[in-house]
């Protein structure tokens, strides 16, 4: 691997288009010069990343060791495990460098942790379709797909539980936990993915209050987990859980409350994909029966009251997230603008600063002919 010949510290510094003949080969190539423009454009999206989020200038010693490091982890060819622990390598790395920034010694450290976890998520987007379900993932991810696809017809007496209630509240917990499974597959970073799952354990949790007035614990949140995971059939689970027990920086998922939602869902992935007739107390041909899809179970829950609910609050969450994605594009429009018009006046200014200088060359030539004039 190419840390093992390389200190930390070496391996983020060397930059990939910064050596005399990378410079050398961008004079004659076209091309190379067009891919260094769009590393400089990396840069700066990643300088101006941070000054959204902080409001300070990025040093550009960090912002070329960040885009130096995204290029070379697109280009890898080493192996899965090798990446994951460069990629870990480099939080380390960076997070110290982040930490000790001169411009957040009176941050709170709360405050300086939320940059951290914005230089974790920059990356991991920018590498994201690199390292995101690889070859040796992908087998298995497709056969647990299928797996969960051809369970649709388990309902919660098959898990020992029962849902609360027929009401709005105990509709909109549930349809919010599926919401959250199913956005797992469109978040690229793996905070935004581990949050995803917290979310989904939470409204969990609220709808298991809403019966039971306390708590769930482990025994009664996971077949909730496991029936919203098969009613909402999220896709490339097991790629997902593979790309946050690598990618999410190690210490997240050693201990509290996000390593035990991540661990939940773990279990219910593992109970899924080992299935059998004792688990979901049917006899093996009840279960051979169901799997062949002669089950009515499916169309029946669908016909239900608190299904059509279900469908109701997922459609209105999903009315909700197409505001947001507007108001998203409308940030995006006014930033380009706003750049637009920053590079207009810069460009105004220097037509202006060259107009000055070319009357005032005019002007001292109109002096010096006036000076000749009046001494003949």
């Amino acid at each position: 691997a190419v840390v093992s010949t390389q200190s930390t510290g070496e391996f983020f510094r060397t930059g990939l288009t910064s050596s005399p003949s990378n410079r050398r080969r961008a004079d004659t190539d076209p091309e190379s010069t067009q891919e260094e423009e769009t590393d400089n454009q990396d840069r700066n999206q990643f300088s101006y990343y941070f000054m959204l989020r902080t409001g300070k200038v990025l040093d550009l010693t960090i912002s070329q060791q960040t885009k130096n490091f995204i290029f070379r982890t697109r280009g890898s060819k080493e192996d899965i495990s090798v990446r994951s622990k460069e990629v870990q390598m480099f939080y380390t790395y960076m997070t110290k460098r982040l930490r000790s920034f001169p411009a957040f010694e009176n941050w709170k450290p709360e405050s300086v942790d939320d940059v951290v976890i914005g230089m974790e998520r920059f990356v991991m987007v920018n590498i994201y379709a690199n390292v995101f379900n690889p070859p040796s993932d992908r087998e298995k991810n497709d056969v647990i797909d299928q797996k969960i696809r051809s369970l649709h017809w388990i309902l919660p007496k098959h898990l020992d539980f029962t849902l609360p209630n027929d009401n709005e509240n105990s509709d909109r917990q549930l349809a919010l936990a599926q919401y959250y499974l199913l956005q797992l597959n469109e978040k690229r970073s793996p905070h935004d993915k581990i949050s995803c799952i917290a979310l989904c354990c939470k409204a969990l949790h609220e709808l298991f209050s809403l019966a039971h007035d306390k708590a769930a614990g482990a025994d009664e949140l996971m077949p909730m987990l496991i029936y919203t995971i098969i009613v909402a059939q999220p896709v490339n689970l097991f790629a997902t859980t593979q790309y946050i027990d690598r990618f999410l920086p190690a210490e997240t998922l050693s201990s509290g409350e996000t390593a035990y939602n991540f661990t939940n869902m773990c279990c219910a992935l593992q109970f899924l994909e080992n299935i059998s007739p004792d688990k979901l107390s049917l006899s093996p041909e009840e279960f051979d029966h169901f799997m062949k899809g002669h089950s009515s179970h499916l169309e029946e829950a669908l016909s239900t009251k608190f299904a059509s609910g279900l469908i109701d609050n997922i459609n209105r969450v999903k009315e909700c997230e197409e505001k947001v994605r507007q108001l998203q594009s409308y940030h995006d429009k006014l930033r380009d603008n706003t750049e637009q018009l920053q590079d207009d006046i810069t460009k105004h200014k220097a037509e202006v600063q060259t107009s000055l200088a070319s009357m005032r060359s005019k002007f001292t030539c109109i002096e010096e002919e006036m000076a000749k004039l009046l001494i003949s």
